[in-house]
C-alpha cells in the first residue's frame, strides 16, 4: 500500500536540482518535514525542534533562506511539471494576491495594505507583505467531483515605498514612475509571462493557458500584453463601454482608419435587456452542482482595455441561496465576465472561472494550517523565501495525497468527527497533515524499536537512529539525520 510519506519524499527528490549543493538540499528536505509535521506556530525554530535539530547550530538553517543562492521558482518548476503531466488540453490557472500580516516596522517589504477582513462599510488598513499566487487547477474526477488548485507560484509583490514629504522632486518622480511599473496588475502580468515560459521549458509549448483572475487584473496592463497561447477570463465592472467590431459594409464606408463599430449595451444593461436570451449551464462549485443562468455577447471590443482585440462577454444572473435551513431565499450579486478566449465552449469557460474559488481555499489553508507568514525572520532574502518555501511544501503535500490515495477520501485518513454528518468528497488539508504525522510516528517508532516498516528512502546510510534515552541528550550528542524524527523529539521530551 502506498504511503503518503513515500509520495511526499518522491516529490521532494524532484526538487533536488533547484539547490546548488547536496547539503543545501538536505537542509530543504529536513525543513520541509519539520514545517509540515510540527505543531503550533510554523517558525524556523519549531521546524528544527520537530526534526530533532534543536541541539545543533541553527545558523546554517537561517543562512539557507538568507544567503544560499537558490531560486524559489526553480522549486516550483517540478511541481508545475507534475501538474502538466496529470492534465490534458487547456491548462487552467487561477491567480490572486494575498497579504501576510506583519507587525515589525523594519521587516523588508512590509507596508500598509488594505485589510480584507475589515467591514465593507468601514475599510481599514493592516501592515503586511503582499504576494501574488498562481495555482494550477486540477480536476482529477472531471465534472463529477470538485477541483483542486496546486500552487505553482508565490511571487512577492510589495508596493513602492513612499518617500518622505521633504524628499527631492527627483525622488518623487521616481516614486510616481514606480507606481506605474511596479503596481499589482503589472506584477501579475509578469507572473503570467513567467508561468507561460516555464510551461514552454517543460515541453508543453503548444498547450494553451487560460488564466482566471478577479477584477483587480481586468485592465489594460494585463489584457494588452498577454504572451502567445495565453488567454484570460476576468471579472469586469458593469459599466464598461463596449463596441461591436466593424462589419464589412462599415469598412467599405469608413475605410481602415476606423476600428470600432456601433456601441453595444453595457454589461449591466445587457442584464436588464429582455431581448437577449438567457441560457443555462450546470457548473460544479463548493461541493454542489449549480444551475447557472447567463447571457453572452460573442464579439465585443473594449477601447480603454484591449483596444481592437476581440473579446467575449458573459453576464451571470444572481444565484439563489439560503443562509440556513428554512430561511428566506436570498440572491447574490450578478457577475460580469470578460475573456480573450474565443475558442473554448461557454460551459468550460464558466466552469474554469468557478474553479478559481479554490485559490481562496489555498490562502486559508496556507495561513491557518501551514502557518505561512508566521516565521520570525528579518533579512532581505529570508522574509520572501520562507513563505515561498512553505507554499511549495503545501503544494507537494497536495500532490502527494493525490498520488498516494487519489482525489477521494479513503479509509487511510482518520475518521471524521461525529458531529460532521455530511459526506466529504475529498480529504481536507488538515486530514493530509494528520496522516503525515501518523505515518511519521509509525516510521519513527518502528525504526527506534528495530521493526520492519518497508523501504524508507529518506534514511541516511551512514548514520542510524539511536534508541530513546532517559535523559535529554547534551549539545555534543550525535543525532540522526533522518527527518522522520518528528516523534523522536517528542519521545525524548516525554522521558
Amino acid at each position: 500500500m502506498t504511503r503518503l510519506v513515500d509520495a511526499f519524499e518522491a516529490l521532494l527528490q524532484t526538487v533536488r536540482q533547484a539547490f546548488p549543493q547536496h547539503r543545501t538540499f538536505e537542509h530543504a528536505r529536513r525543513l520541509a518535514y519539520g514545517l509540515a509535521a510540527t505543531w503550533g506556530r510554523r517558525t524556523i525554530s519549531r521546524a528544527l525542534c520537530a526534526t530533532h535539530d534543536q541541539f545543533r547550530d541553527w545558523s546554517a538553517t537561517y543562512r539557507f533562506f538568507s544567503r544560499s543562492p537558490w531560486d524559489p521558482n526553480d522549486v516550483f518548476q517540478p511541481i508545475l511539471a507534475r501538474c502538466l503531466a496529470v492534465t490534458t488540453g487547456t491548462v487552467v490557472m487561477a491567480m490572486d494576491d494575498t497579504s501576510l500580516r506583519k507587525n515589525g516596522s523594519h521587516i523588508p517589504g512590509v507596508a500598509y495594505l488594505h485589510d480584507p477582513l475589515s467591514a465593507h462599510f468601514a475599510p481599514s488598513f493592516m501592515r503586511g507583505q503582499r504576494f501574488i499566487q498562481a495555482a494550477c487547477v486540477l480536476r482529477p474526477e472531471g465534472q463529477e467531483g470538485p477541483a483542486r488548485t496546486i500552487p505553482i507560484r508565490f511571487t512577492p509583490a510589495p508596493p513602492p515605498k513612499k518617500p518622505r514629504r521633504d524628499a527631492g522632486e527627483g525622488v518623487w518622480q521616481a516614486y510616481r514612475q514606480a507606481q506605474k511599473t511596479q503596481n499589482l496588475s503589472v506584477r501579475g502580468r509578469d507572473v503570467i509571462s513567467d508561468v507561460r515560459a516555464s510551461m514552454d521549458r517543460a515541453g508543453h509549448a503548444q498547450r494553451p493557458l487560460l488564466v482566471c483572475v478577479d477584477g483587480g487584473y481586468c485592465n489594460r496592463n494585463v489584457l494588452r500584453y498577454l504572451p502567445e497561447r495565453t488567454a484570460v477570463i476576468a471579472r469586469a465592472r458593469g459599466d464598461l463601454r463596449l463596441f461591436a467590431p466593424l462589419t464589412q459594409a462599415q469598412r467599405e464606408i469608413f475605410g481602415h482608419r476606423r476600428k470600432y463599430g456601433d456601441p453595444l449595451p453595457r454589461p449591466d444593461e445587457v442584464l436588464a435587456d429582455d431581448t437577449i436570451p438567457w441560457r443555462t449551464v450546470s457548473v460544479q462549485g463548493a461541493g454542489n452542482v449549480h444551475t447557472l443562468t447567463y447571457k453572452s455577447l460573442p464579439q465585443v471590443l473594449w477601447r480603454s482595455g484591449t483596444r481592437d482585440r476581440v473579446m467575449r462577454l458573459f453576464v451571470l444572473s444572481p444565484i439563489r441561496y439560503r443562509p440556513r435551513v428554512g430561511a428566506k431565499l436570498r440572491y447574490r450579486k450578478p457577475a460580469y465576465l470578460i475573456t480573450t478566449d474565443l475558442q473554448t465552449a461557454d460551459p468550460d469557460l464558466l466552469q474554469a472561472y468557478f474553479d478559481r474559488w479554490e485559490i481562496e481555499v489555498n490562502h486559508r489553508d496556507e495561513k491557518d494550517l501551514l502557518g505561512v507568514g508566521q516565521a520570525q525572520v528579518w533579512s532581505e532574502g529570508a522574509t520572501w523565501r520562507v513563505p515561498q518555501f512553505q507554499v511549495a511544501v503545501y503544494a507537494m503535500l497536495l500532490l502527494a495525497s493525490l498520488a498516494a490515495f487519489g482525489p477521494k477520501r479513503t479509509e487511510a485518513y482518520a475518521p471524521r468527527p461525529k458531529w460532521r454528518n455530511t459526506p466529504s468528497p475529498r480529504p481536507s488539508t488538515l486530514d493530509v497533515l494528520a496522516l503525515l504525522r501518523e505515518e511519521l510516528l509509525e516510521v519513527a517508532i518502528a525504526t527506534v524499536s528495530g521493526g520492519e516498516v518497508g523501504p524508507a528512502p529518506w534514511r541516511s546510510a551512514s548514520r542510524g537512529i539511536r534508541a530513546p534515552m532517559t535523559d535529554r541528550p547534551g549539545p555534543n550528542t550525535t543525532h540522526p539525520a533522518s527527518p522522520v524524527n518528528a516523534v523522536v523529539a517528542a519521545i525524548y521530551a516525554s522521558t
